[in-house]
């Protein structure tokens, strides 16, 4: 009987979910919940280390699967996701708090918080919010912030580098 509730509850739980991802992605033109592979986060953070005392953010983090393996190679850094859905906000801090990690989750719309103390930025985002983002970058961040983008490109700012993994591309700009 227990176990049927709990089955149930689970359901439920994934179906709200899933409602909410869809309505959030057609409507509001918002990002899939897709995460970074672990290999590829691994590889770019050999390519682009993170310096003692860095602010580092991750934009619609997720689970913050970015910062997780950041977090275990670079202890010396403040780590900060920010995520606007409000169940995966919440999931991602119990994950942390679970392994113990320092990263800050913010639940808000990373288009409204104040990124000018980002030494690096990670996202992964459709070409929409890219284009929105590339503006707030340029007007708020200091010249030697590091934006690191998987699949799509940041319009209007100097590209740095790209770093291929098969058919995956990274992006990475410094102001």
């Amino acid at each position: 009987m227990i176990l049927n509730i709990f089955t149930i509850l689970i359901l439920f739980i994934l179906i709200v979910f899933s409602t909410i991802q869809f309505f959030n992605i057609l409507f509001r033109g918002y990002a899939p919940l897709i995460s970074t592979n672990k290999n590829f986060i691994k590889k770019i953070l050999e390519q682009n280390p993170i310096a003692k005392n860095s602010n580092v953010y991750e934009l619609g983090c997720g689970f913050a699967w970015f910062l997780s393996e950041a977090e275990k190679k670079f202890k010396d850094a403040k780590y900060i996701g920010v995520e606007y859905s409000f169940l995966v906000c919440l999931l991602a801090k119990i994950r942390l708090l679970i392994i113990k990690s320092k990263i800050k989750i913010i639940k808000q719309n990373f288009l409204k918080i104040d990124l000018s103390d980002a030494d690096m930025i990670y996202c992964y985002l459709i070409p929409d919010i890219m284009k929105k983002l590339s503006g707030k970058i340029q007007n708020e961040c200091k010249p030697g912030t590091i934006i690191i983008s998987y699949r799509f490109s940041l319009p209007h700012i100097k590209l740095k580098n790209t770093i291929n993994f098969g058919k995956n591309r990274f992006y990475v700009y410094q102001l």
